[in-house]
């Protein structure tokens, strides 16, 4: 199992040279000739070139100057493995960036050698990695290099010419950025160079360049080529550099060259680039009058090899094959001498030209005319030279006209027509100043002109060829030529050819155009070509200038002054138009007019026609020219002629001859012109016409003329108007639309150009899209339209008053109305707005009453159907002010102005939405809310307070309108221009600059305060509404933030208005008519008096109404003030040293609130002081007081009443104690006494029985408040009952718990039970009660939380019992599906409460079945489930619809209708009342229960929707997990009721 001795691993930097290496010598300057073997020439060997023989040697022995790490790089560069060559040239490129000069001295000996090296190596990546080292190393040694330039410059120079571009690329710029006189370079290095290109052209092979290596023969040969192109290059580019200096050392090269039969060989290689370079290097020769010589011995073998050469289809070799056959023709007059023309040159010549220059068009074609003009009758030997010359420009006729395969690119096309229209003018022109010209050679001139130009012409009028527009230009070229030749020159001898040639060209012409139109069917190409010919030669230019462009250099001021390019297209200039425009070409035109008029009129397609018509009648528009289109010779004769046709013709046709015919009547006088267009042109009926006409006569200057203003007078032109506004309003057709804004044009007197009635109709139809909903499209278009031509038709009375007034309403609505949009900008609002806002403040519209009246009607419907968010309110109050302001600002008389300011605010102010009955309605409604559920207590006697949900809203929404326009007038605005201004002086406002705040009313008319108290009121109850009703919708509540902020915003305005509102609060407060009012007076915590204390400000404020209301004794002012303000005040703000405490309240009810403020602000945290005990036994001290009156007086309390007719404030009395006494409960149950306990007890007891007596006149409030009051207490005292049972306790309260639970609890249970049910058992609610009904019976079912189920159950199971166990069941399974949450809610507790004695009651009942085997048949009949039957049916019912659409289909999931609701929500709360009777119940008794429930398949039901009621998503990806499992954990009790 033996193998290698392993080696010892090579340390890190060690510059030890394997074995393998030991001959290599260190390069120095000079480089030793080493013979090789395996090269042979002519059977002899061949020593390498210099340089190359030891190519492969690289040094392994360095120099002790060298770093180790260097010498590792370099011997990896001597490495076969090109990926170890590129990371070790990576390494040098990064040694070499680090290294600095004296370090890098050490590498430039030896660098040569591997440059040579790597620079040709068969690895383009290590090719180009090598360029990149020697850029780098050369721009950091700079002159150090100079050495070893001799040795590096050929190889870098050949480098430049690498088939791989970025190696090339990098060689370039290197070199290029290394030598800024390449020429010098190539000088000083000329030995090296030509030595280099000599030895790699004649000597070298793919063996010999691949010694040493181990090369694929691929490899090898691709070396080779690339090394044979190099030198080529190499030698072009040095003869191209020196050519102007002694070349003895490069002739002796390339005399070496050109005698060795090797280097011929390179001509024909099988590679094109080779080939390319050969010729480039002999191109570059003999272009040098220097070398010619050098050719001569090899003169003949080079014209033959470059002809034969001439159709060569490689686009990198034709282009230097023709250069050297141009440079052939012109160095060597003899050129043709070596050369068989008939068999070897014509055949490839004709075989290149029908052929399309194989592909190589561009680089061929420039140099066809050079080549043509050296061809003469000696050249072509025993050939005739115009056999020649017919040959030829047939063969190039072939590739201008026909078809191939792949088709010509445009550029290619150009170039070929370019070099066939040039060789046959050239040929043209040497016939033409040949004086000697005999007739035969007129004739081939002639015959040039009839096959080479207009048999072309004929084939391609009928072509669908893509020459035929390249073919007419240049033949129009030529045509102009010809004709500025003739007329340039008096000597018509000289051009006589010329003017032969243009008379044939016009007759056939004639024939060709003429002949092919007068057939019956005129094919639409060919009516297109000849249009295009016509068109090429109106504008033919006789120059053979294409397009160039010059770029001027910056010292050469004039010429970068002068055109730098020119159209390659013929173009028409004023001074080369040619003469036959007006003669040849106008007749030609005129002839193809009236042909095309002779069809149009009698072709079923006259559009055809009309359009080439049009097109031609461009070209000439004088007077001759229309006259001749006729017989008659006249211009009526015309006109009726395009009149005629103008009635057939439909679509945009029409607007091509209206435009002829308008330019026909330009030429006539003003008379015939405006009859023509009265009398004839206005009769026509067809509407497109109508449109086209009334576009012109309403254009400029037509426009201005009398004549035309009467025509627009006429009632047919105005119903043609009137339509068109209608269509415009349809179609939002842009030319319609700019028709109708022309008609809008003003003279200099200010009059319009239709009358008054056209004006009315226009604006009715373009008004009608305002109407609309904002998602149409033409309402930006018509409502920018009005906006625009407003002004004009305010003025001068250019519309009808009625109209004008119309349209400012439409314009007011839609300002209040609409918002941006998809469908309506920014601008085009904008514009709407402005519009009517100038025409106020201009008084173009003046504002009457019952335009008044119809604005505040507009803003009245749209409060009621408009939305409801709050940016439409803001909008809308803008608008209002904004119109308020321009109606008046220009009111010079100041007690006008604020009259009319006043009469405009309450039209625009007063709603039947917002009367003082519906404002009392709502502060009523608020304060039963508050008093309900809050510890609010309302003292001041109301009777109802109902209002109906949807009043609300309106009212609301009205209020936050009124009085955010209300402060857009009086409020002061900060204006941020004005503000930074200030500090830089008043220059900075600009002079467009208005001032927000100019005009702000300063006089405030007691119908603006009465409103904005009116809104205060408003916003106190909407405050209250939206804290304590949680069924309101999202738009309601926004605006009820809205109106508050607004509120607290005009409070904290330091201005006297704000200070009239405050003062009068307050004395309205004083009168205590309205409880409301004591809640605003908290938002003036807002004002600026205020707001600098921040938290202390209500306790200020406080202390400050205190003082006002009880400096005048009104307690009962203070007592609901400060119940509104308490829940703000700091604990202790309210102590025995307030100033309430030292008055002596006369009304029970302030009394007990005071004592109970007292409590609350006090125990409101778990800490207090020992000095507070002293308020305790302030308030248990009045409670026995209470507790004696009661005991002496039972109606004084309410005990056992009937409440309805008990006085207001007697009841509110009672309903006070009984909070002191649930605050005391609440707060120091410990400290009360026995005494205070038969207090609550007793009362509790009577109180119950008040309300069982009183439950049915639960609208009165005071019975409401009496109701909640109790029930409250119930579950305070109960709460503590059932903790106190639970834990330890005085005996004191042990004796009173079970005196209460023998005497008492069982009672008082049952009662307020019974009170709940009649509350609730078939309730008929007026809808406008029920926001309270609903307030009510939360506060009920809250308290019904600790009833004891025990003692209802019993109840209800005596016989003949008031409420039997059936009611009792069937009302709290009704209430299961009630649209109340909380309602819902207390069912199911009622029920899980009352399971237990059913589920005990069953279990006897069914110890008793189990006796009797023959009851087992009705099982499911006597059980307790049995009652939820009928429920259960119902809500199969209700759930069955969402499940046959239910099938598991992940796809169809999307679809599914959504489940309601409260239906889904009470199906699965039944089901958990059910669930839970099977869980409390025993196996044998849970049997029976699930044996009745699979009897009736209930259960299949219930786990099908549970399946369907999952979310979507869960559904979808029921195999991940796409939820956390808190999705599937089970709700607390807490939980379900807050849902």
């Amino acid at each position: 199992m033996g193998g290698k001795t392993k080696q010892a691993p090579r340390t890190k930097n060690n510059a030890k040279p394997s074995s393998s290496s030991r001959t290599a010598e260190l390069l120095g300057t000079t480089t030793p000739i080493f013979v090789g073997f395996s090269a042979q020439a002519d059977g002899n060997l061949v020593p390498f070139a210099p340089g190359f023989a030891s190519a492969e040697q690289m040094p392994e022995i360095f120099d002790a100057n060298i770093s180790p790490q260097t010498q590792i790089i370099l011997r990896k560069l001597s490495k076969k493995d090109p990926l170890t060559k590129k990371k070790a040239l990576q390494e040098l490129h990064e040694l070499i960036t680090d290294s600095d000069l004296d370090a890098l001295k050490n590498i430039l000996p030896l660098w040569p050698k591997f440059y040579h090296n790597l620079a040709n190596d068969v690895e383009h990546a290590v090719r180009e990695q090598v360029q990149i080292v020697q850029q780098l190393l050369v721009s950091k040694c700079k002159r150090a290099m100079a050495p070893y330039l001799k040795q590096i410059v050929p190889v870098w120079l050949a480098s430049r010419y690498d088939s791989y571009a970025p190696a090339a690329s990098i060689a370039s710029n290197s070199f290029r950025e290394t030598f800024a006189r390449s020429g010098e370079v190539c000088l000083h290095c000329e030995s090296e160079i030509i030595e280099y290109c000599v030895r790699n052209l004649t000597f070298h092979t793919p063996a010999t360049l691949s010694i040493g290596k181990s090369l694929k023969p691929e490899e090898a040969e691709q070396k080779y080529q690339r090394v044979v192109i190099g030198s080529l290059k190499v030698l072009a580019f040095f003869i191209e550099q020196t050519a102007q200096t002694a070349q003895e050392k490069l002739k002796e090269g390339l005399a070496t060259l050109l005698a060795h039969q090797k280097f011929w060989t390179f001509a024909k290689h099988k590679l094109p680039a080779i080939k390319a370079a050969w010729f480039d290097c002999i191109y570059h020769v003999l272009q040098c009058a220097k070398l010619l010589e050098v050719l001569t011995p090899q003169k003949s073998q080079l014209i033959t090899t470059s002809f034969q050469l001439i159709d060569d289809a490689d686009p990198l070799v034709a282009p230097h094959v023709w250069g050297c056959v141009l440079l052939l023709q012109s160095n060597y007059a003899d050129w043709y001498s070596p050369l068989n023309i008939r068999k070897a040159l014509l055949p490839k010549l004709s075989s290149l030209l029908r052929n399309a220059f194989n592909g190589n068009a561009q680089a061929i074609c420039p140099n066809l005319l050079p080549f043509l003009s050296k061809i003469n009758a000696e050249s072509l030997q025993d050939l005739e030279v115009y056999e020649f010359y017919q040959r030829f420009f047939d063969d190039l006729k072939s590739a201008v006209v026909e078809t191939h395969a792949p088709p010509l690119s445009k550029m290619e096309i150009s170039t070929i027509h370019n070099a066939y229209f040039e060789c046959l003018r050239f040929m043209l022109q040497q016939i033409n100043n040949n004086a000697q010209r005999t007739p035969e050679i007129e004739q081939f001139g002639y015959g040039l002109l009839e096959h080479q130009l207009l048999e072309p012409i004929g084939n391609l009028l009928h072509s669908e060829s893509v020459h035929v527009k390249y073919f007419f230009q240049h033949t129009s070229a030529l045509v102009a030529f010809w004709d500025r030749e003739c007329n340039s020159k008096t000597d018509k001898s000289a051009c006589s050819l010329y003017v032969q040639l243009l008379s044939k060209f016009w007759t056939r012409i004639f024939e060709l155009v003429t002949q092919d139109l007068a057939a019956e069917d005129v094919n639409e190409q060919l009516l297109s070509h000849v249009l295009l010919l016509v068109q090429d030669l109106h504008v033919a230019n006789p120059s053979l200038e294409t397009q160039s462009v010059k770029f001027a250099e910056a010292d050469e001021e004039t010429a970068a002054a002068e055109p730098t390019s020119q159209q390659s297209t013929p173009t028409k200039k004023a001074h080369d138009a040619a003469a036959f425009i007006q003669k040849e070409l106008k007749q030609l035109v005129v002839k193809l007019v009236r042909i095309c008029l002779d069809k149009a009129s009698s072709s079923s397609n006259s559009a055809r026609f009309i359009r080439q018509v049009r097109t031609l009648t461009k070209m000439f528009a004088d007077a001759e020219f229309y006259k001749s289109l006729t017989e008659q010779g006249e211009l009526r004769a015309t006109l009726d002629k395009f009149v005629s046709i103008l009635e057939q013709l439909k679509g945009d046709a029409c607007e091509s001859v209206v435009d002829i015919v308008f330019e026909v009547l330009s030429i006539l006088d003003p008379g015939p012109r405006f009859e023509y267009i009265g009398d004839t042109l206005l009769k026509i009926q067809q509407q497109r016409v109508q449109n086209l006409l009334l576009h012109r006569l309403l254009s400029y200057p037509l426009c201005t003329e009398p004549a035309v203003r009467q025509m627009l007078a006429r009632s047919e032109t105005c119903e043609v108007i009137s339509r068109i506004a209608q269509e415009v309003v349809l179609d939002n057709d842009r030319d319609k639309l700019n028709l109708l804004h022309k008609c809008f044009f003003q003279t200099d007197t200010g009059d319009i150009l239709i009358n008054a009635a056209t004006v009315d109709n226009i604006l009715m139809a373009m008004c009608e899209p305002l109407n609309q909903i904002a998602e149409n499209d033409m309402v930006e278009v018509c409502g920018s339209f009005i906006a625009q031509i407003m002004p004009v038709i305010c003025s001068k009375a250019n519309s009808s008053l009625d109209v004008r007034q119309q349209v400012f309403l439409k314009l007011f609505k839609f300002s209040l109305e609409q918002k941006v949009g998809d469908y309506l900008s920014e601008d085009t609002l904008w514009e709407i707005t402005t519009c009517w806002q100038d025409a106020l403040s201009s008084k173009d519209i003046e504002i009457t009453d019952d335009m008044l009246n119809g604005c505040a009607c507009i803003v009245e419907g749209l409060v009621i159907d408009g939305q409801d968010d709050v940016s439409t309110v803001q909008d809308m109050a803008e608008t209002i002010a904004k119109f308020i302001i321009c109606s008046t600002e220009n009111i010079e008389d100041e007690t006008q102005r604020l009259s009319r300011i006043d009469k405009t605010l309450v039209a625009f102010l007063s709603s039947d939405l917002k009367t003082d009955e519906l404002v009392l309605q709502f502060e009523h409604h608020s304060v039963y809310l508050e008093t309900v559920h809050k510890s609010i207590c309302a003292a001041i006697p109301f009777s109802s307070a109902g209002i109906d949900v949807d009043k609300i809203a309106l009212l609301i929404k009205r209020a936050a309108l009124n009085f955010a326009t209300i402060c857009k007038l009086v409020c002061r605005v900060e204006s941020p221009q004005l503000t930074e201004g200030s500090n830089e002086g008043e220059d900075e406002l600009t002079e467009d600059y208005c001032d927000p705040n100019a005009n702000l009313l300063k006089h405030w008319s007691e119908c603006l305060i009465a409103e904005m108290l009116q809104c205060m009121h408003v916003v106190s109850a909407a405050n209250v509404w939206l804290d304590l009703d949680s069924y309101i919708n999202r738009d309601s509540e926004d605006l009820v933030l809205y109106l508050s902020e607004q509120v607290c915003s005009f409070l904290g305005n330091a201005s006297e208005l704000v200070e009239i509102i405050k003062e009068r609060l307050l004395q309205e407060a004083l009168q205590e008519n309205n409880a409301t009012i004591y809640r605003l007076l908290g938002y003036l915590i807002n004002t600026a008096h205020y707001k600098s204390f921040e938290e202390s400000a209500t306790i200020l404020l406080h202390e400050d109404l205190a003082h006002q209301f009880l400096s005048k004794d009104a307690i009962n002012a203070y007592v609901l003030m400060m119940q509104h303000l308490l829940p703000k005040l700091a604990q202790n703000s309210l102590n025995w040293h307030s100033a309430i405490m030292l008055k002596e309240p006369k009304d029970v009810w302030s009394k007990a609130a005071v004592y109970r403020s007292l409590i609350i602000n006090n125990f409101k945290f778990d800490v207090n002081l020992k000095s507070d005990r002293n308020y305790i036994l302030g308030v248990l001290q009045y409670i026995t007081y209470i507790g004696d009156l009661q005991s002496s007086t039972k109606e004084l309390f309410h005990h056992n009443v009937e409440l309805l007719n008990q006085p207001y404030q007697a009841v509110i009395d009672t309903v006070e104690i009984i909070k002191l006494l649930r605050e005391c409960i609440s707060r120091f149950p410990y400290e009360l006494s026995i005494k205070n306990w038969d207090t609550i007890r007793i009362g509790l007891g009577s109180w119950v029985l008040t309300v069982s007596k009183s439950i049915a006149n639960y609208r009165d409030p005071k019975t409401s408040f009496f109701i909640v009051a109790v029930f409250e207490l119930f579950l305070t005292f109960s709460s503590f009952v059932q903790f106190e049972k639970e834990k330890s306790s005085t005996q004191m309260l042990t004796n009173m718990i079970e005196e209460w639970e023998s005497l008492f609890a069982r009672e008082v249970n049952v009662v307020l039970f019974k009170s709940f049910y009649k509350l609730t058992h078939e309730a008929d609610v007026e809808p406008e009660f029920r926001g309270c009904y609903r307030a009510l019976l939360y506060r009920v079912v809250s308290s019904l939380e600790l009833v004891n189920y025990r003692f209802i159950y019993g109840f209800c199971k005596v016989p003949h019992s008031t409420l039997s166990l059936d009611q009792l069941c069937n009302f709290l399974l009704k209430q299961l599906h009630d649209s109340w949450h909380f309602v819902r809610m207390n069912a199911v507790h009622a029920i899980r409460q009352l399971t237990p004695y059913f589920v005990a009651d069953d279990i006897d009942l069914n110890d008793k079945q189990s006796d009797n085997i023959e009851g087992s048949s009705t099982i499911s009949k006597w059980h307790f489930l049995n009652r939820f039957e009928d429920y259960l049916n119902r809500y199969d019912a209700l759930i069955r619809k969402y499940l046959p659409e239910f099938n598991f289909k992940v796809t169809e999931l999307d679809d599914l209708e959504p489940i309601d609701r409260d239906d889904g929500f009470s199906y699965l709360l039944i089901w958990d009342c059910i669930i839970n009777c099977c869980a409390k119940s025993p196996v044998a008794l849970r049997s029976v229960y699930t044996s009745w429930l699979n009897e009736n398949h209930y259960e299949e039901n219930f786990l099908h929707f549970l399946f369907r009621a999952m979310p979507v998503d869960i559904l979808k990806n029921h195999s991940a997990k796409v939820h956390s499992n808190g999705v599937f954990k089970e709700l607390t009790w807490l939980e379900l009721i807050s849902k």
